[in-house]
């Protein structure tokens, strides 16, 4: 498969960004996306993308991070408390194996569903007594108007038409619902101090890269209003930290990983900015 337009403005006119990649970037907008990605782009999210020894792409231990998971979830659901004004109906769209709808439960959101393209994630959040179904933002049953808040984390990257899903999440809103992004940001500082060797340069996984730029343009598009889009911070632990560090330095941050955890310092936990993107649209 081929891809020779702009995800976003739908502009014909593109350069070659990363050729190892397959990365091309738009002369117009500035959108970075995979020219050339897999037929199958749900293929890769079976049990072992929750738990491998890949020092990129995947989780290296989503379990061991579950907890620290859910520290980011409780402040991004606080966060669409305030703007909403109230707990509401609550769509989390690439909901993993479902901590963000524990956390939504524990806050006493009036009602809270998942969609899940993982069979693997799907079971093991619905053996959780969650609400989950198999599906994304095209397959599902859901009516228009049925959410207040609609949530898509780390999800939108991983498509190659992020413009119809945010469509899609438009019209499943309510009107005054808010839909909340969170996506690697291609021009933020890691990014940029990176370059090449960026921790989120994802072959076959991500294959849309945005900007608080094209992002804001893309919520635009779509419909929506009230837009923000800007850096974002999450919850980290120190285990989580040293892991995923290997990919640079196995050697020092392998050793690193072994020392916090002979130490008990492996659930240290930071918040920090590690190169993502927050987003808010709203529908009027």
């Amino acid at each position: 498969m081929k891809i020779d337009q702009c995800p976003v403005c739908q502009s014909l006119e593109y350069s070659d960004y990363q050729i190892k990649n397959h990365l091309v970037k738009c002369t117009k907008c500035g959108m970075v996306w995979d020219g050339e990605p897999p037929t199958d782009t749900t293929a890769i999210y079976q049990e072992n993308y929750y738990n491998n020894e890949f020092s990129k792409g995947g989780y290296a231990n989503y379990f061991e991070g579950m907890q620290v998971n859910s520290l980011t979830f409780k402040y991004r659901l606080l966060s669409a408390m305030q703007k909403l004004g109230f707990t509401g109906k609550l769509l989390d769209v690439g909901c993993a194996l479902g901590d963000c709808l524990l956390q939504a439960e524990k806050l006493g959101w009036e009602s809270v569903t998942g969609l899940e393209v993982s069979h693997y994630a799907v079971e093991f959040a619905q053996k959780r007594g969650l609400n989950v179904y198999q599906g994304d933002l095209f397959q599902h049953n859901f009516p228009p108007a049925s959410f207040d808040v609609i949530m898509m984390q780390d999800m939108i990257e991983h498509t190659v038409n992020p413009l119809a899903h945010l469509q899609e999440a438009y019209q499943l809103l309510k009107p005054g619902g808010w839909v909340f992004v969170t996506t690697p940001n291609i021009t933020g500082i890691w990014g940029r101090i990176l370059g090449p060797f960026w921790y989120h340069y994802k072959p076959g996984e991500h294959l849309t890269y945005f900007s608080t730029k094209t992002m804001q343009l893309a919520l635009e598009k779509t419909g929506f209003s009230n837009i923000s889009a800007k850096p974002t911070k999450n919850s980290m632990s120190l285990q989580y930290i040293f892991d995923r560090l290997q990919y640079y330095q196995p050697t020092l941050f392998g050793f690193l990983l072994k020392l916090v955890k002979v130490l008990r310092l492996n659930n240290l936990v930071f918040s920090l900015r590690i190169g993502e993107l927050e987003a808010w649209g709203q529908k009027l």
